[in-house]
Order: C-alpha cells, then sequence, then structure tokens
C-alpha cells in the first residue's frame, strides 16, 4: 500500500513536500541522505471520525490529538522506514509554517493561521515525514484568497474584539470563554474563523470546534 493510501484510512493527507536547507540539516541534526519533509494534516474534519473513536479520545487523558498523532505517526514512519517530526515537541519547535510555506505556496491570514486557496482555514498539520524522493505532485503558485477579501469579517466577528492589528490577544479571548460558559463560541468552536468566507462547506464540524476550543483553555490554565 502507498503511503498516501495508509494515511487516508486515518483521515490524513499527504499535503507537500519541501527540501530542507542546509541550515536547518544542520540545526536540527537530520541526516543528509534524508533531504526532504512531506507534511500530513487534515483537509476539514477528515480525520475526526477516526480520532473521536479512538482509545486516547476516549481514555479522559490529556493531549488526546498529540498522542493519537505520535501513534499513527509512529506506526507510519516504522512501516515506511521515515522518521516522524512533530510540531508540538520543543523546544525547539520545529518550523512548520515555514515548511508549509514551502510546500504548499500558503499565507498568513489576518487571525494568524495559515491560510490554504482551497481550504482556507480548514487544515492542519498533525506530523511530518523526515526521507527522500517523496511522490508528491508540486502545486502552482498560490495566492492568499485574503487579498480579495474586502470585508475580512473575521476581525469583526469575535465578540471581545480579540483579533486585532496589533495580532492575537488570546489572554482576553481565554477570559471571556471561562467567564461566560454560554458563549455560542463553546458549541461550535472560534466565530471569528467560521465568518471567514472561504471554503465554507470545509469548517470543522461542531464537536471538533469545541474540541480545539477546550484544548486551547487547558493550554492557559
Amino acid at each position: 500500500m502507498k503511503l498516501a493510501e495508509h494515511l487516508r484510512g486515518y483521515g490524513l493527507y499527504l499535503r507537500g513536500a519541501t527540501r530542507l536547507t542546509d541550515e536547518e540539516i544542520d540545526t536540527y541534526g537530520f541526516a543528509a541522505d534524508s533531504p526532504e519533509i512531506a507534511l500530513v494534516g487534515n483537509i476539514g474534519s477528515s480525520y475526526w471520525l477516526v480520532f473521536s473513536g479512538s482509545r486516547e479520545y476516549c481514555d479522559g487523558a490529556g493531549d488526546p490529538l498529540d498522542r493519537w498523532s505520535r501513534r499513527v505517526a509512529g506506526a507510519i514512519a516504522t512501516e515506511f522506514a521515515l522518521q516522524a517530526l512533530y510540531p508540538f515537541d520543543g523546544p525547539p519547535y520545529y518550523p512548520f509554517q515555514q515548511w508549509a510555506r514551502r510546500a504548499e505556496g500558503l499565507e498568513q491570514s489576518p487571525l494568524g493561521i495559515t491560510i490554504h486557496p482551497r481550504h482556507g482555514l480548514w487544515h492542519s498539520y498533525r506530523f511530518a515525514l523526515l526521507g527522500a524522493n517523496f511522490e508528491i505532485e508540486p502545486e502552482g503558485p498560490a495566492e492568499s484568497p485574503c487579498l480579495a477579501c474586502a470585508d475580512r469579517p473575521c476581525l469583526r466577528t469575535c465578540p471581545v474584539d480579540a483579533f486585532t492589528a496589533a495580532g492575537y490577544e488570546d489572554a482576553r479571548c481565554a477570559a471571556y470563554l471561562r467567564e461566560t460558559p454560554a458563549a455560542e463560541c463553546h458549541r461550535r468552536g472560534c466565530l471569528a474563523r467560521l465568518a471567514c468566507p472561504v471554503a465554507p462547506q470545509l469548517r470543522y464540524l461542531p464537536g471538533q470546534g469545541a474540541f480545539h476550543l477546550r484544548a486551547f483553555l487547558a493550554a492557559r490554565r
């Protein structure tokens, strides 16, 4: 079974690949004969049904998505003789956003999240695989859909204006969520993110949106 087909069984996709720079190989101690990084992640809620039925999701212990990602990535890396890398390992943390920009030509949205021209804000990277000669069709140059979005509803929807020209006020966001248990955000996820008009058909399922919000609050206790 090919790598992409194997990943699809977990609701994950090979999102793109990029060659490591000489500086990255030296900085992170990568082997020079494995010079490529393939990014693996979700598109929309593609992994949610698999993950939400997993033992990690159901056991009540902390960091269920990270633990599920480690288990899945570890098994795949072993089967295909690759090395798995994770965005949550560190410090120092691997430069996943830089790799994503090189692999898929992504740009940063006004919310600070990378935006994909087709998937919008509804994607993420769960891990990367280090190896060589990944068979991934390169995508053409991407232009940020934010450039053509004059209204920018993402910046006008947050009930406490946590997204400003100066950046994301995460403390303000977290305080509001803790003090307002009936806030719609608890049920649907981040309202600013939901306001983005790109790829509405890929918006996370309500359960997934609520899960990420709970994880956000737990990380700030």
